[in-house]
C-alpha cells in the first residue's frame, strides 16, 4: 500500500463531502475507505502516525484512526483528541469486539468505535454522523444540556443540589457531566467534592478567545471518567463577579465542551445571578431552590421574574427544599400564592445526612447511601434531563456485541 493515496470525489457528487483522514494499516480497510469515502485522504500507519502527523499540522474535521497493534487504544485516543481540539470528531477502527472498550474510547474523546473489518455501508454511515455537524447550515440535535441552579436565598441548599445532581447524573445515568461553580471567591464545589480548585475557570471567563478542547480540559479536575469540574477559590481582593467577558466566554466554553460533555450543569450565585442576568440567555433548563417559607417565596418570584425577562423561553422549575425542617415553614399551597410558581419537586429535611457528606467531601448518595434526600435529589435529576433514547441505545449494544 502506498504512503498516501487518494481518492478522487465522483463529479456527479452534488454536496460536498466534509474532508476526511484516514489512518489505516491493512489494505482490507484502504478498500473499504475508497467504496466508502470517495474523495478522503488515506495515510498508512496506525494511532502513532496520526498523532505524529496531526501534531504539524491542522486536522480535518474527521479523522477516521486504526487502532490495530495499540498498546494503549484509550490513552492513545486521549492523546490524539487533545492534539486535535474540540473541532475535529474521531472515529476509531479495531479488531476487538469489546463493549467495555467502545464506552472507554468513547470517554477519551473518540466519537465512534467500529469493529473490523469494517463493512463500507457501515464506514460512511459512521463518518456522516459525525461529520453532519461540519456541513454548512445542518441542523444538528442539540444534545448538550445545560441546567443552571440558583437559591432563592442564601444557604438554600442550591450548591448541595447541583454537586449531588451532577454526580448522580453522570455515575448512575452514565450522562458525561461537567460541573461549574460559577462564585470564584466563596464557591464550595471543590470543597464539597475534596478536590483542588485552581485558577483555569478564571482564566476561562477572562480569556474567551482562548478557549477551546485542551484549555478547558487543562482546567477542569477530573473524578472519573464521567464527571469533570471547573471550580475557583480566587482571593477576595482580585475577584467578586465574573468578568464581563462572561457571556462571551460561557458561548465558547459550551460550544467546546459539545464534544466532551452531554450535560452541564452551572451552580449560579445570586450575586452572579443579579449582576450577570445575561449569563441565563446560555440556559436550557434553570432550577430555582428554595425554602417553605415566605420570605423565600418572594425572592423565588424575583429571581423568575430576572431569568424570564432576559430567558423568556427557558424553562424554569421549582425546587422546595428542606421540606418538614419545621423553621418556619408554610403549606405547598400558601408557597405557591405567594410565589405565583409551581412546586416542581420537594426534597425533605436531611441534616444528618447531609453534613456528613460535608464532613467527608463526598456527593450524600456516597457516603450516606440510603440518604431520602439523595434518592429525591437522583429522581428530580433524572426527570430534570431526558435519558438516552433507549431503542437507539439497544440498537448501538447489539451492533457492538455482533447481535442482529
Amino acid at each position: 500500500m502506498s504512503a498516501v493515496l487518494s481518492f478522487a470525489r465522483p463529479a456527479d457528487n452534488a454536496s460536498r463531502p466534509v474532508p476526511v483522514l484516514v489512518f489505516t494499516t491493512d489494505s482490507m480497510t484502504a478498500t473499504a475507505v475508497a467504496e466508502a469515502l470517495p474523495g478522503a485522504t488515506l495515510r498508512e500507519g496506525g494511532l502513532g502516525t496520526a498523532i505524529g502527523a496531526l501534531s504539524q499540522t491542522l486536522p480535518p474535521p474527521v479523522v477516521v484512526v486504526d487502532l490495530t497493534d495499540t498498546e494503549d487504544a484509550t490513552g492513545g485516543i486521549a492523546s490524539l483528541a487533545r492534539i486535535c481540539g474540540g473541532q475535529c470528531r474521531i472515529v476509531a477502527l479495531g479488531p476487538a469486539n469489546d463493549v467495555a472498550l467502545y464506552h472507554a474510547l468513547r470517554e477519551a474523546g473518540a466519537a465512534d468505535y467500529l469493529v473490523k473489518p469494517v463493512a463500507p455501508e457501515t464506514l460512511a454511515a459512521s463518518v456522516a454522523r459525525t461529520g453532519a455537524r461540519h456541513e454548512p447550515g445542518a441542523k444538528i440535535e442539540k444534545r448538550l444540556h445545560r441546567l443552571f441552579v440558583c437559591g432563592a436565598r442564601g444557604g438554600t441548599g442550591a450548591t448541595t443540589f447541583a454537586v449531588n445532581a451532577a454526580w448522580h447524573l453522570s455515575r448512575r445515568e452514565g450522562f458525561r457531566v461537567t460541573l461549574i461553580d460559577l462564585d470564584l471567591a466563596f464557591g464550595s464545589v471543590a470543597l464539597a467534592l475534596d478536590i483542588e480548585p485552581s485558577h483555569g475557570l478564571r482564566d476561562i471567563l477572562e480569556n474567551p478567545d482562548r478557549v477551546d478542547g485542551l484549555f478547558v480540559a487543562s482546567a477542569a479536575a477530573r473524578m472519573g471518567d464521567t464527571l469533570s469540574v471547573l471550580a475557583a477559590e480566587e482571593l477576595l481582593t482580585e475577584v467578586g463577579v465574573p468578568p464581563s467577558a462572561c457571556d462571551t466566554a460561557l458561548e465558547r466554553l459550551f460550544e467546546t465542551l459539545e464534544d466532551s460533555a452531554e450535560c452541564i450543569v452551572v451552580d449560579v450565585p445570586r450575586s452572579v445571578a443579579v449582576a450577570r442576568p445575561g449569563i441565563f440567555a446560555h440556559a436550557d433548563r434553570v432550577i430555582l431552590l428554595a425554602e417553605m417559607n415566605l420570605a423565600a417565596a418572594r425572592d423565588a418570584a424575583r429571581i423568575a421574574h430576572l431569568v424570564q425577562s432576559v430567558a423568556p423561553e427557558c424553562p424554569l422549575s421549582l425546587v422546595a427544599n428542606k421540606c418538614g425542617s419545621s423553621k418556619g415553614e408554610i403549606d405547598k399551597a400558601a408557597f405557591v400564592r405567594g410565589s405565583r410558581l409551581t412546586v416542581d419537586f420537594q426534597l425533605p429535611w436531611d441534616p444528618k445526612a447531609a453534613a456528613a457528606a460535608a464532613n467527608v467531601g463526598q456527593p450524600i448518595a456516597q457516603a450516606v447511601k440510603a440518604s431520602p434526600l439523595a434518592r429525591a435529589i437522583a429522581a428530580s435529576a433524572e426527570s430534570l434531563v431526558p435519558t438516552p433514547d433507549t431503542g437507539a441505545g439497544r440498537s448501538l449494544w447489539n451492533k457492538i456485541v455482533g447481535r442482529k
